[in-house]
């Protein structure tokens, strides 16, 4: 019972009898006062009032020359400029005086103009593109409606030729149309009728000689197609070979109109409803003669 009482009394024993904590409390204020102990250096107070200078300016013996700027007796007084424009020494300009931000500002105002000129040139091109394309259209659409007017009129040409091509193939199988020259004239059935018609041509022909291709006496022969109708009519005179004479070309033509109508078609040419002659017509200056062959 002694000894738990002992054991318990050591574990509550007051403060300053406990070696441990007053160790501990001992190297606590060693530490401290260490601490407290050290001298730390003050700053020195830096001097930052500005130095007065005093300049005394004393004459000089000694002359000056060439100088940029002369004082008035010898340096007493103010001085004044006289003949020096300027100064002796090189001064570089100065350069103006642009903060950062202005020279930013400047740079990026060049910038922009020049995006703004890019852009505009860039919308100038583009509208030019678009008026040329906006012309070939224009004219593509042109070009192709010409040539599609020009195929159609091609079409309605084509269609009446072929339209007159069978009206005159029809015609043909309604009309007999006969067409003789001086050859066959001889052993034809309208031998008689051509005869005829041969002799009535040189009376006009002779009648009415050109008196100009008598007095520069033109020579040639001319070749001609008559077309005659069943009454003898004419319905047309045709140029097959000229002499090379418009005058004698004319007079065979004059010849076949003075001497119309040349009667109606004899009896064996009942089925002829239109007969064609080719002849030639001579025209001979030696005596003025007209022949027709």
């Amino acid at each position: 019972m002694f000894k738990k009482m002992s054991t318990t009394s050591k574990a509550f024993l007051p403060w300053w009898e406990d070696n441990i904590f007053l160790g501990a409390v001992i190297v606590a204020i060693a530490v401290h006062l260490v601490f407290i102990s050290l001298q730390f250096a003050e700053p020195t107070e830096q001097n930052t009032q500005s130095k007065e200078i005093a300049v005394t300016l004393r004459p000089s013996a000694d002359e000056v020359k060439d100088a940029d700027f002369l004082a008035q007796e010898d340096q007493h007084g103010s001085g004044i400029f006289r003949q020096k424009h300027r100064m002796s020494s090189e001064m570089p300009a100065q350069a103006e005086d642009l903060s950062a931000g202005d020279q930013q500002l400047q740079a990026l105002e060049k910038v922009q103009q020049k995006r703004e000129l890019k852009f505009e040139e860039k919308v100038l091109m583009t509208v030019l593109s678009w008026q040329k394309q906006a012309e070939q259209n224009e004219r593509k659409k042109a070009m192709d409606e010409l040539q599609s007017q020009f195929q159609a009129k091609a079409a309605m040409v084509a269609s009446l030729e072929a339209q007159y091509l069978q009206k005159q193939q029809n015609f043909s199988k309604q009309q007999k149309i006969k067409t003789v020259d001086g050859i066959q004239a001889k052993k034809d059935a309208s031998a008689g009728y051509l005869e005829k018609f041969r002799a009535k041509v040189e009376l006009y022909g002779n009648r009415y000689y050109p008196e100009q291709a008598k007095l520069q006496r033109l020579s040639g022969e001319v070749r001609l197609m008559v077309i005659l109708n069943a009454s003898g009519g004419i319905r047309a005179i045709r140029l097959i070979e000229s002499s090379g004479h418009p005058i004698l070309d004319e007079a065979a033509k004059n010849s076949v109109r003075k001497g119309a109508p040349f009667g109606n078609f004899d009896a064996n040419m009942k089925d002829i409803s239109e007969l064609r002659i080719i002849r030639t017509w001579r025209f001979d200056p030696a005596e003025s003669e007209f022949e027709v062959r």
